[in-house]
């Protein structure tokens, strides 16, 4: 379990350093569209397509992330009512359900991209294959599920918790 959660980490960092660096983007190529456009009369014709793709990269970059620190929104209808060995079952299977839809999203996104017309088709002004931004979201969503998995290993019902660093 410990080299899965170092893993984990690992693909945290780099998770997080893909969204910050694809919002970084995003924000200097639409104050360079800005600057071009309305100072020097002469707009960047591929600024709206390169912002687009960047927020794509880290929207689903910062979902898995999100996953990754279990930090998605949930809706708890059950609360104080059952007990808190119940309420962590309910969790535990709540995570499943997410990490079989997410991997079924991401075995799909997989046969897409083996369609080779896929590969062929270009982006309007960047001209760079529209795949490439597919495989950066099915990867994105294969990180998904493995911190799902993780999250699902470490939370097993009946597992006794693990210690927590720093001192009490």
């Amino acid at each position: 379990m410990t080299f899965l959660k170092l893993l984990d980490r690992f693909l945290v960092r780099l998770e997080l350093t893909v969204a910050v660096l694809a919002m970084t983007g995003v924000a200097a190529i639409l104050i360079a569209q800005v600057i071009f456009r309305y100072l020097l009369q002469s707009p960047l014709f591929f600024a709206e397509e390169l912002a687009l793709v960047l927020m794509i990269i880290a929207t689903f970059a910062g979902f898995s992330l999100m996953v990754a620190e279990g930090r998605l929104i949930t809706i708890d209808l059950f609360g104080g009512r059952i007990s808190p060995r119940a309420h962590a079952r309910i969790a535990w299977a709540m995570r499943g359900v997410v990490l079989v839809l997410a991997a079924a999203l991401a075995v799909f996104a997989l046969r897409y991209l083996a369609v080779p017309w896929v590969w062929i088709e270009r982006s309007a002004t960047l001209g760079l294959p529209r795949a490439l931004l597919y495989a950066i979201v099915t990867t994105e969503l294969w990180f998904l599920v493995f911190h799902q998995l993780v999250q699902l290993l470490q939370t097993w019902p009946g597992r006794p918790p693990e210690p927590q660093g720093g001192t009490a």
